[in-house]
């Protein structure tokens, strides 16, 4: 499964487009997915458990980075979201994390949640609010994140998304009904 997402640039390179494409990881790009995650000092344990999307981000062919999601009905999980060192604070993290909540939301996700250690400010920019830990719902404080694998000090978020984002025939996702 390969997706897109197009995304005007400011400034003077307004008329080209960023086009980051999400691929789907499955067999061996695990362990480049794995290791993408230990560099940025994430947690591996349960990545190739069941329930858990993840995706390889490209740009024009080249790497800029992963993350994904576990699904649990209406409700879903953002999962490490690594963007590669050299193309951090280029709106490539941003493009990422929308693609994910639009295939998150053409998957039946209604609200995301996510724990973080350091990236509250970044995740707030995109409409994610802090809530208490103890408020998620139940099926999302069984998940392995919330139960161990990340911090008691992790900051809970969700937001709510939209659910009218489609795929388009070339496999771009839009919120536009006409195309």
């Amino acid at each position: 499964m390969a997706l897109a997402i197009n995304k005007e640039r400011s400034g003077a390179d307004m008329e080209s487009e960023l086009a980051i494409q999400a691929t789907q990881i499955v067999g061996e790009r695990f362990a480049q997915l794995r290791s993408a995650l230990e560099s940025a000092g994430l947690p591996t344990a349960d990545v190739e458990l069941s329930g858990r999307t993840f995706f390889e981000f490209t740009l024009d062919g080249l790497t800029v980075g992963w993350g994904g999601f576990e699904a649990y009905g209406a409700d879903g999980l953002l999962r490490s979201l690594v963007v590669e060192p050299v193309y951090r604070s280029k709106g490539v993290g941003a493009s990422m994390l929308r693609l994910i909540e639009r295939i998150a939301a053409c998957n039946g996700i209604d609200q995301l949640h996510l724990l973080t250690t350091n990236a509250s400010g970044f995740f707030e920019a995109f409409g994610y609010h802090m809530q208490p830990r103890g408020c998620e719902p139940i099926v999302i404080s069984r998940t392995e994140q919330f139960r161990g694998l990340c911090p008691g000090s992790a900051s809970y978020m969700c937001k709510t998304l939209s659910g009218s984002l489609l795929p388009t025939k070339s496999g771009q996702l839009t919120d536009d009904p006409l195309e």
